[in-house]
């Protein structure tokens, strides 16, 4: 029964767009979605991506991106996919770009936190093994969904003090507290960037603390505070840092 719910909320949220966007051809690629043909899917979705009609629409940039995002799990897959997860994240990007007002990332909200937490999931394996220049690489796949996304600046500001480039480092940590001074809400987060964000400020005050800025440090745990406060992770991080 969840699945036919969830499939048929997919569906109108899908008929929704199309008429927002007043291309019926979206038709088919949805059902290619709801038939899980992937390879057909993203067959059609990238011809829409070049057409006249839809290359300017972020709507099947999204399908694309779907669809490469599917594929990417099914081992026996075609060589041509065997990149498939991150040119799913390229999609993400380029559908960005055309996505000015947020309304497809806002109307396919489970499928780009999923999308962001699989990316997130890879990125802490990196770091808890100690590979900081490939968890670099995949770190910096995060601004495909958002240039100024601030748990990408922290970790990013992370991998790059871990790497040896400490300059870049203490420039990205700027930005990343430039870009919450200057934040005016936090509803448009998911609960993946949240996520993102928490460990991005935990490794950037590691970073601090193993350079001896322990002032830098807690404020960074005490900038978190105000989001992180009543989650067991950050409380547990929050003690280790601040009051260790």
């Amino acid at each position: 029964m969840k699945k036919l719910l969830s499939l048929v909320l997919g569906m109108l949220m899908s008929v929704s767009l199309m008429a927002q966007f007043g291309d019926d051809d979206y038709e088919e690629l949805l059902i290619l979605k709801a038939d899980q043909n992937w390879e057909k899917l993203i067959r059609q979705a990238e011809k829409m991506t070049v057409k006249n009609k839809t290359k300017n629409d972020p709507v099947p940039y999204y399908y694309l991106a779907y669809g490469l995002y599917k594929i990417s799990f099914i081992g026996d897959r075609p060589d041509e996919y065997k990149n498939a997860y991150k040119d799913a994240l390229t999609a993400v990007g380029k559908m960005g770009r055309k996505d000015s007002d947020g309304a497809v990332e806002e109307e396919y909200e489970e499928f780009f936190n999923e999308l962001k937490y699989s990316l997130l999931e890879i990125i802490r394996n990196e770091i808890e093994a100690d590979e900081y220049r490939r968890a670099f690489g995949w770190v910096m796949k995060i601004y495909k969904f958002d240039r100024d996304h601030i748990g990408g600046k922290y970790l990013e500001g992370a991998c790059r003090y871990r790497n040896g480039d400490k300059a870049t480092a203490r420039s990205k940590w700027k930005e990343a507290a430039q870009l919450i001074e200057e934040l005016e809400s936090t509803s448009d987060w998911m609960e993946a960037d949240r996520d993102i964000i928490k460990l991005g400020m935990y490794e950037s005050a590691k970073c601090q603390l193993d350079a001896r800025q322990t002032d830098a440090a807690k404020e960074i745990m005490n900038l978190g505070n105000q989001w992180f406060e009543e989650d067991e992770d950050w409380k547990r991080w929050y003690d280790k840092i601040v009051n260790g």
